[in-house]
């Protein structure tokens, strides 16, 4: 998408559907630090710094950015709003719980699990998925007690203390 077409979106407080083109132009994210949203906004979109930081805390607020921190840190956006903080609790307290026995692909099981638990399509949940995964915060590994691969999810102390989890 083009910055013109981001710009005007942000100018016009189209958060969802700016949210929908950024998760488009990074479908693994925004790789940066907190201030790395502001920054392209302001680089690569146009807008002044003062609107960068508005529309920033706007998607954050909306629940349609959200900053990964810690080794990859990166920002992920979703087209429909989302409480990562509430995810982080699902994965932790069900998602050992809603892993079946049988041998499902662990992507179609993790986008379920993030699709029914969230409420969102699978596209939102593809977004989230690709999100944590690049951010190192998801991967596929060899699970002991089921005895075959699954999706494990590890959230850094860094996203605790961030989110104040």
């Amino acid at each position: 998408m083009q910055a013109d077409a981001l710009r005007k979106l942000a100018e016009a407080g189209r958060f969802e559907e700016l949210a929908h083109a950024l998760a488009q132009v990074f479908p693994r994210g925004l790789v940066g630090e907190r201030d790395a949203l502001v920054t392209f906004l302001v680089n690569r979109v146009g807008l002044s710094h003062a609107d960068a930081v508005r529309v920033a805390d706007a998607l954050e607020a909306a629940g349609h950015a959200h900053h990964l921190p810690g080794e990859r840190p990166r920002w992920i956006f979703t087209s429909k709003p989302v409480s990562l903080r509430a995810l982080m609790r699902m994965l932790d307290q069900e998602y050992g719980e809603f892993v079946g026995e049988g041998d499902e692909d662990p992507r179609e099981e993790a986008l379920r699990f993030i699709g029914s638990r969230l409420g969102v399509d699978r596209e939102v949940a593809e977004e989230i998925l690709e999100g944590l995964a690049a951010a190192g915060y998801a991967e596929v590994a060899y699970h002991v007690e089921s005895e075959r691969d699954r999706y494990l999810f590890k959230f850094p102390e860094i996203f605790a203390m961030t989110y104040r989890v």
